[in-house]
């Protein structure tokens, strides 16, 4: 059949060697000059055929059995006058054989075998009416390079199909290539479309009629023209801008399209593109984006006593020995085997050594999902840490308050200790001491916050029960715990001040009944002493003498963002909170021993937050801006105080650990 017919096939490529060679002459600087000579050319092919037929002497009819035309669809015989008689375009459409179909229906000589070999294919139909938007509006797109409205798209195809379908035609959707070829064309605006859109309607009526007067090589050039700008783009143009398994996909779907069609093209997309994706996981992201100590880390309690400071900034026992592991991309059975003998890996190369890290911090913030057998081994790992590497305490990062990106309860694994038979009775001072509550009931959600930690006794015994495994929302609240655990190692009454259990400011016979106002004062001004290590104590106590104290009460506003920076204030006792009020979800709270405003009043801005009390109630102590200006003129000595406060808080935020999660230049200096 091909051999026969290749002269029709010879037409065809003569017509698109001339149309690619005028193409290629008028291009200004590789981009085509006239837009419009495809389709110009594409309509003068006819004229240009029946004058070549003209020329070497070759009737239509000579023509028409060639097979260099359509063949007439016309169920009337032409040579015959009375079987032609009142033929008209509308009645050669719309006759009585046009419902036939619909009342000749005998469910009896349905083919049933043909119906189920028609299935696949009628799945695929659907499948792809409902894929060809998302998939062929960013390709036009990008093609075009215009930005393309996905409401408006869908939203046309909806109508359009709605109304097909109601009268009972066929499925619409985009057609690429086509619309590709008009974009090319220069065509664009409502003017164009609907243009476009009346010249389809009018052939829709006068095509089948005409039809067999254009000649096949016309219909052949336009496909094959489209069909090679096509290749050359989807396969040529594409080279070196995907890497080698992504075009070996595009060529894998190219073959299979040409052999089997476009049902089989389908799938073998779906399934080039799973596999493309499992590969680029595996290969390409490495799981752990990162292992550090906390050395040059800080967290969010940054104003603690001079001696815990000490404690953390030890290269022996101090932040050196929290060892964070950071993790990224997708866990899953294919990675995640290299995830955990890279830990091990470490962790048996610090062994013995100075740098044996007491506390690991597992930071899951930049994981985007995890499959259950990577959750398994996750949990693993915990008991492997344990047994084998005498990690005193294991802290597991779930970055989210939703828990961990996985069905799998991984929160409930990582809290419960390895060992039931170590478990000691949670009592309120070791509860208070690290972060928790006195609680002896656990929730079994996965998508909980925090667990209650199980407070266990470490192998390096420190007097009080510490939490052998527990799960943090996030890397700064994990930090926190962790200097808590070396701070209690070494000193535990360190920490019980910090918790205000050394010195409280209620009687423990009376709760709510406040001691003598020197006494509170007292615990001020060591509070505030804190803040600025290396200074005099004397020095803190003279700043202090200009504080005033202030009370506030639950959801009392302390100040608004905005508003004028008129003092700072010392936290002493509650809690605050500090939001941003024009984005969602920026809030931070401010725990006692915390100054807050100092920034605005150095630098004479306006409030940068809102700050709200959210305990039962707040003592601060509050200097404002006329004893602050009158400190600077007669004694800038103790005013420095107040500036090396606010560089020292400036330099804690740069060196934050959330600063650390993503790429940053907020490095320690």
């Amino acid at each position: 059949g091909c051999i026969e017919n290749f002269n029709l096939l010879g037409v065809v490529v003569l017509f698109e060697v001339v149309l690619r060679l005028l193409v290629s002459f008028t291009k200004d600087k590789g981009k085509p000059r006239f837009p419009l000579l495809p389709p110009i050319y594409f309509c003068l092919i006819t004229p240009i055929f029946y004058l070549v037929l003209s020329l070497i002497g070759v009737p239509f009819s000579a023509a028409e059995e060639a097979g260099y035309f359509f063949p007439s669809p016309d169920v009337c015989n032409p040579n015959d006058d009375e079987g032609c008689e009142g033929q008209t375009i509308f009645s050669s459409i719309f006759n009585e054989d046009v419902w036939t179909m619909w009342h000749v229906i005998n469910f009896s000589t349905i083919s049933w075998t043909a119906v189920a070999k028609s299935i696949p294919t009628m799945i695929s139909l659907i499948a792809f009416s409902l894929i060809h938007v998302p998939i062929n509006i960013p390709a036009f797109a990008i093609s075009t390079n215009v930005e393309a409205d996905f409401n408006a798209e869908l939203v046309a195809h909806g109508y359009s199909n709605a109304f097909a379908g109601l009268f009972g035609g066929l499925q619409n959707y985009m057609t690429y290539a086509t619309s590709l070829l008009y974009a090319k064309a220069g065509g664009e605006g409502k003017g164009s479309s609907f243009a476009i859109s009346i010249g389809t309607a009018a052939f829709f009526f006068v095509g089948p009629s005409i039809a067999s007067y254009i000649p096949r090589c016309m219909a052949g050039t336009l496909l094959l023209h489209i069909g090679i700008d096509l290749l050359l783009e989807g396969v040529c143009d594409s080279y070196g801008n995907f890497d080698w398994l992504e075009y070996g996909g595009i060529w894998f779907i190219t073959i299979i399209m040409t052999i089997y069609g476009m049902t089989a093209a389908l799938l073998a997309g779906i399934a080039s593109a799973l596999s493309v994706y499992a590969a680029q996981s595996v290969s390409y992201q490495n799981p752990i984006r990162g292992i550090l100590t906390a050395s040059s880390l800080r967290s969010s309690s940054w104003n603690r006593p001079t001696e815990a400071a000490s404690i953390l900034d030890s290269n022996e026992i101090g932040r050196k020995k929290i060892l964070i592991i950071q993790l990224q991309g997708h866990l899953f059975f294919g990675n995640v085997a290299q995830l955990t003998d890279n830990i091990k890996a470490t962790l048996e190369q610090k062994k013995g050594t100075p740098e044996e890290p007491w506390i690991v911090i597992i930071d899951f913030t930049l994981v985007l999902g995890m499959d259950s057998s990577a959750a398994q081994a996750i949990g693993k790992l915990k008991d492997t840490m344990r047994k084998r590497f005498h990690i005193d305490v294991a802290i597991f990062v779930s970055g989210s308050r939703d828990g961990f990106p996985c069905e799998y309860d991984l929160s409930h694994e990582l809290s419960c200790p390895a060992d039931p038979a170590d478990h000691d009775t949670i009592n309120k001072e070791a509860a208070l001491l690290f972060g928790g509550e006195a609680k002896t009931e656990e929730t079994d959600g996965p998508t909980n916050l925090v667990h209650t930690p199980r407070l266990i006794r470490s192998s390096r015994d420190t007097g009080l029960p510490i939490p052998q495994n527990l799960v943090c929302d996030s890397l700064d609240s994990a930090l926190i715990f962790a200097e808590n655990v070396l701070i209690a190692r070494k000193n535990p009454c360190l920490l019980r001040d910090v918790a205000g259990l050394g010195e409280p400011l209620t009687k423990s016979n009376n709760e709510g009944e406040f001691y003598s106002s020197d006494e509170e004062k007292q615990y001020a001004i060591g509070l505030l002493s804190n803040l600025c290590p290396g200074e005099s104590l004397s020095d803190a106590e003279q700043l202090f003498s200009l504080f005033k104290r202030e009370v506030y009460n639950e959801n009392e506003i302390i100040w608004r963002q905005g508003s004028v920076s008129d003092s700072a204030k010392l936290l002493v006792k509650g809690r605050l909170l500090s939001l941003l009020e024009n984005e969602e979800g920026a809030l931070e709270g401010i725990l006692a021993g915390a100054m807050l405003g100092e920034l605005g009043l150095v630098n004479n801005v306006d409030r940068l937050n809102t700050v709200q009390c959210v305990s039962d109630g707040a003592v601060l102590y509050s200097l404002d801006r006329e004893d602050w200006d009158v400190l600077k003129r007669d004694n800038p000595r103790i005013a420095r105080f107040i500036d090396m406060i606010v560089i020292r808080y400036l330099a804690h935020r740069v060196q934050h650990v959330s600063n650390r999660i993503f790429e940053t230049r907020c490095l320690p200096v």
